[in-house]
């Protein structure tokens, strides 16, 4: 007979947490590091907003792997950050530069028209870009969240983001106080500041997208046999190969 585990203490579970939020953090800045150094070397120009979206292209994979992690984490228990996130940079690599990069060249001309529209002085294209891109950003959180979480096809991901956009409003509004809070941070304390919160950041953004999985599970995951044109998918598995 296996004898019962012994309780875990409240020190036990702050210095695991500790630990698990520091080693993620350093997994996000190194996963980030090509993006830094452009964003480091980056020279004022009239193409520097186009190109500094554009160098956010490695922060995809990034961040898929760094959701995968949390999920691991809290749902496994599994107190091994570094071999969960490179697993899940892995499986979601491929999968998060599909569905983010047209979002982000969707991004990166807004970024160059709103450039330009601040030249030219037209306030009201302002307002249409700055809309056009917080929504851009909402899908481009969404869908990342999507792929981190389950193997669904490319088309299916964004138009399961724009269906979950919709019927979970109390979820959006958290991606939009997250967007909020990461844009404050930057705008009144500064950029290396999340350096330091991006475990938290990204932590946060898993625990506000757990109702969407939810409810992607209840509806859309099929546990039978994939039909002919193979379109069931399936989670993400948290162990294994």
């Amino acid at each position: 007979m296996t004898p019962p585990s012994r309780p875990r203490g409240l020190f036990t579970e702050i210095t695991e947490g500790v630990y698990w939020f520091l080693a993620l953090d350093v997994l996000l800045v190194l996963a980030a590091a090509p993006t830094l150094l452009l964003w480091t070397v980056l020279s004022p120009g009239p193409l520097s907003s186009l190109l500094f979206v554009i160098g956010a292209l490695p922060l995809l994979p990034a961040l898929a792997a760094g959701l995968y992690a949390c999920r691991t984490w809290r749902e496994d228990q599994d107190l091994a950050p570094a071999r969960q996130f490179l697993r899940g940079y892995r499986l979601n690599a491929l999968d998060s530069l599909k569905v983010g990069t047209p979002v982000l060249l969707v991004l990166a001309l807004l970024a160059f028209n709103l450039t330009y529209s601040d030249a030219v002085g037209t306030s009201l294209l302002n307002v249409v870009f700055l809309v056009v891109g917080a929504a851009a950003l909402l899908v481009l959180a969404r869908v990342l969240s999507i792929v981190s979480t389950f193997s669904f096809r490319t088309r299916d991901v964004f138009r399961l983001a724009a269906f979950t956009l919709l019927v979970k409003p109390l979820s959006t509004l958290a991606l939009l106080s997250l967007g909020v809070l990461t844009f404050g941070i930057i705008l009144f304390v500064g950029e290396f500041l999340l350096l330091f919160a991006a475990s938290l950041l990204v932590f946060a953004l898993w625990a506000s997208e757990r109702p969407v999985a939810q409810l992607l599970t209840t509806k859309f995951v099929s546990r039978a046999e994939p039909d002919g044109d193979g379109s069931a998918a399936a989670p993400r598995p948290l162990e294994g190969s």
